[in-house]
């Protein structure tokens, strides 16, 4: 199925039919089975789990399939089609093991948010009809180009609208940038990885992460840091008052959502150390 002529309520309802025939919690695209991995995300300053991203994972009979060979098997007619498709995968599988108190991050590619300005609504139904509520879902809009920055603040504006949060991820690579993020006024930022490991064993490095941080609270917007791989890496995120923290050294990514203890453990402790 192409994703050329439709609207975002015929995307809405064809993402769900894929969802729908697929076996299990998995979904069959291109000749890969795709699946949710979740990651937990950590608060900082309660120190427990807020919620979990949602990643998509994709195999085929060689093995693992990479994001870009996915998009690879993968008509620009129907990307939009594929990027309904893991939303609603991911909103079914969290639904099965959903705890009910925390919140989920569905990537959303920028292009995908272009094609949803003015019909936000018919993700808000999506939502619901696997049985969450916009407030428990966060948007993650990934550091990629489009053809609009005007439809995609539009866009932004709709999800917003409906009660879902925005966070901006991956910030620091591909097209993130601060216009973006005065324009969008994510509620969350991600910083990514590669401007935290840059800053590890590097002092003068090491001094503009907190920097960074200030200067996006300053503009009203929560800091979460992802990737951390390391302890030294997750103490220099605490240092530079991140809000939220993930990555492997917390959580690895699974199909089971973690239960957060051993997570919490190691925060617990990253936190008496900075005291």
């Amino acid at each position: 199925m192409e994703e050329s002529g439709y609207s975002a309520f015929t995307l809405a309802h064809a993402a769900e039919e894929i969802v729908r025939a697929g076996p299990g919690s998995s979904v069959d695209w291109r000749g890969a089975s795709l699946v949710t991995h979740f990651q937990p995300i950590f608060n900082v300053r309660r120190q427990r789990c807020f919620g979990f991203e949602a990643l998509v994972r994709a195999v085929d009979d060689d093995g693992a399939v990479s994001w870009d060979d996915l998009l690879g098997r993968t008509t620009e007619s129907a990307r939009v089609l594929l990027d309904w498709t893991c939303r609603a995968m991911h909103l079914r599988n969290y639904a099965m093991v959903d705890p009910g108190d925390l919140t989920l991050f569905i990537n959303v590619h920028p292009e995908a948010a272009v094609r949803d300005a003015g019909r936000a609504k018919e993700f808000a139904g999506l939502i619901r009809y696997y049985g969450l509520t916009p407030k428990r879902v966060c948007v993650e809009i990934l550091q990629s180009g489009c053809s609009s920055e005007a439809k995609l603040r539009e866009a932004v504006e709709g999800y917003r609208g409906l009660g879902v949060s925005i966070a901006m991820g991956d910030f620091g690579t591909g097209c993130s940038n601060f216009d973006r993020v005065m324009a969008l006024s994510p509620d969350v930022v991600k910083i990514d990885r590669a401007l935290l490991a840059g800053a590890v064993g590097n002092e003068r490095a090491r001094r503009m992460l907190p920097a960074m941080v200030a200067l996006l609270h300053e503009a009203h917007t929560k800091v979460a840091v992802e990737g951390l791989e390391t302890r030294a890496e997750a103490m220099l995120a605490v240092e530079a008052k991140a809000d939220f923290l993930q990555g492997m050294f917390f959580a690895v990514p699974q199909a089971a959502l973690a239960d957060g203890g051993a997570g919490r453990e190691r925060l617990d402790q990253l936190l008496r150390n900075a005291a």
